[in-house]
């Protein structure tokens, strides 16, 4: 249930990011491209996806701590990972909403 909540969260969240650069391009396909550009760079570097956040500084560490992959990482790793709930991974949905 975690998990799901979660999941539904970040899909409104990512949705939204989407609307939001289509609204800056004129065509469906500029309007992918720069939400892929946005989203995918930021996932991958900053969000904790191969170095933790804990181990970045400067702007890095600041890119990662607003991108909402990062703490959809964190949600997701806790429920599979370790079994956490709700209770435990509430810190991490504030951010996230």
């Amino acid at each position: 249930l975690t998990l799901l909540v979660a999941v539904l969260i970040y899909s409104t969240v990512a949705t939204g990011a989407g609307m939001l650069a289509s609204t800056f391009t004129r065509s469906q396909i500029a309007a992918i491209f720069l939400t892929m550009i946005g989203t995918l760079i930021p996932a991958i570097q900053f969000s904790g996806l191969i170095n933790p956040l804990s181990s970045m500084d400067g702007s890095g560490r600041f890119i990662g701590s607003i991108y909402p992959a990062t703490y959809m990482f964190t949600i997701s790793r806790g429920v599979i990972n370790k079994a956490l709930g709700f209770a435990e991974l509430q810190a991490q949905f504030w951010p996230l909403l």
